[in-house]
């Protein structure tokens, strides 16, 4: 990518690590000031590289035991209601991942729930009021172990 140096990539990684490292911290990894490391941060949040920061939160927090993952084979991938019924699904607290992919299955939603009645509840929303017409099949899985997520290592 243009504008963007070996030192930005080691900023990048190292804030994938940890976005919570101070950028005193940082320049002493990159050998810059925190002045010049926040400038760079600055920029690489420009250039759409940092796109945001989160918190890796246990689920159970909010009392959500079970982790799924929802694929969907759709009737038409490409089809213009796409957009539409994604929009509501997005804003959900407890859906934590939205993938349009290739292969047999073209999306991917992956959510946690309380328990298996509220997955339950979820898919038979899901179906009645956004896949309705535009899915011609889900398989869902249950997640029984999560070893790394959002590129932190948890176990």
């Amino acid at each position: 990518m243009a504008g963007i140096d070996e030192i930005d990539e080691v900023i990048v990684r190292e804030l994938r690590k940890n976005s919570r490292i101070t950028l005193t911290e940082l320049g002493r990894k990159v050998g810059l000031t925190a002045s010049a490391v926040k400038n760079r941060i600055e920029k690489l949040e420009k250039l759409g590289v940092i796109k945001g920061y989160s918190a890796v939160v246990d689920p159970s927090f909010f009392g959500e035991f079970l982790t799924a993952v929802i694929e969907i084979e759709l009737i038409d991938p490409d089809s213009p209601d796409l957009p539409r019924i994604l929009t509501p699904i997005l804003k959900m607290r407890n859906i934590s991942d939205v993938y349009k992919k290739t292969g047999e299955f073209h999306l991917v939603i992956r959510g946690t729930f309380r328990d298996v009645e509220s997955l339950n509840t979820f898919l038979k929303d899901l179906k009645r009021n956004y896949l309705r017409n535009l899915a011609r099949r889900t398989r869902i899985s249950i997640v029984l172990e999560n070893f790394k997520e959002a590129g932190v290592t948890l176990k």
